[in-house]
């Protein structure tokens, strides 16, 4: 019979280059969504930069109330030991679980440019005795402790006009009931999954965030992971309350792009769970 030369695809060319060369960020931001020409010019995190520390604790029950405490009162040691004055390290937010995961369990994240930034951090941090005293209190009201590094999705939320976590500052003026939502996917072994998951998602985001005119949500980030749990993404939503959130789940079914994304993500999932936080009184995010 007749042979059928195949044609060249010079896009699947380069993203088995860049699979060869095994940078899930470059792909990542090759895959991306086109960001428009304003968002581009507004936004100053539009390429990865540096990573986030998602540290969570696990607290003793009877624990709980001296620990939150003691991690008010040392909010400002916190602060001193974390936030460079050069901005290569920075405290983002403090936050305790509501719904969906372990009642005495907390959560924080910093942003660091580098390791070698977060190497020079935690070095200097013995240097504040306030900061030493602080851990001498809460350690022996811990259970377990675990913390991962993630990489935000900078092109995919640029592509959609949002600045990101480090630039996220609310529209909303209510602050009475605020809760912040962790949407976490574990997603199959195999190197594209994440890119593929961002290239899906970036597509169906805009469609989402304008369907909802509800005011209730805002997306603060996009992460996946880069050590602890991999191929992991996480999503952070901040909402006026959990019931509002409700009004926004509602919205973004009338979607239809959106609707199209979740349908090509399901595949590429493994499992996915959700949980409600609610920023502490001394979180930087609010």
């Amino acid at each position: 019979g007749m042979g059928h030369k195949r044609s060249r695809d010079p896009l699947r060319s380069e993203r088995m280059s860049l699979l060869a060369r095994r940078s899930i960020p470059a792909l990542v931001a090759r895959l991306a969504p086109r960001a428009a020409p304003s968002a581009t010019r507004s936004l100053s995190a539009s390429a990865p930069s540096g990573f986030i520390e998602l540290r969570q604790y696990d607290v003793t029950p009877a624990g709980m109330g001296p620990f939150m405490e003691a991690t008010g009162k040392a909010a400002g040691a916190r602060r001193d030991v974390f936030d460079a004055p050069d901005g290569s390290s920075k405290w983002l937010g403090y936050f305790t679980t509501e719904l969906g995961g372990n009642l005495n369990r907390v959560h924080h994240m910093y942003h660091y440019e580098s390791y070698a930034a977060r190497d020079r951090t935690r070095a200097n941090a013995p240097k504040n005795s306030e900061w030493v005293a602080y851990l001498g209190q809460i350690k022996p009201l811990l259970v377990h402790q675990t913390n991962m590094t993630l990489i935000e999705a900078a092109p995919t939320l640029a592509a959609s006009g949002l600045p990101g976590i480090r630039g996220f500052k609310t529209a909303s003026t209510n602050k009475t009931a605020v809760a912040f939502e962790l949407r976490s996917y574990q997603l199959k072994l195999g190197y594209p999954t994440v890119p593929s998951f961002l290239a899906h998602y970036g597509d169906g985001l805009p469609d989402k965030l304008s369907a909802d005119g509800s005011g209730a949500s805002e997306l603060v980030t996009l992460l996946y992971s880069d050590c602890g749990p991999l191929n992991m993404v996480l999503e952070l939503w901040r909402h006026e309350s959990i019931e509002r959130s409700q009004d926004s789940r509602k919205a973004s079914r009338a979607a239809l792009k959106w609707k199209e994304a979740v349908g090509s993500i399901a595949p590429l999932g493994e499992h996915f769970t959700t949980q409600f936080l609610r920023p502490a009184p001394f979180s930087p995010l609010q």
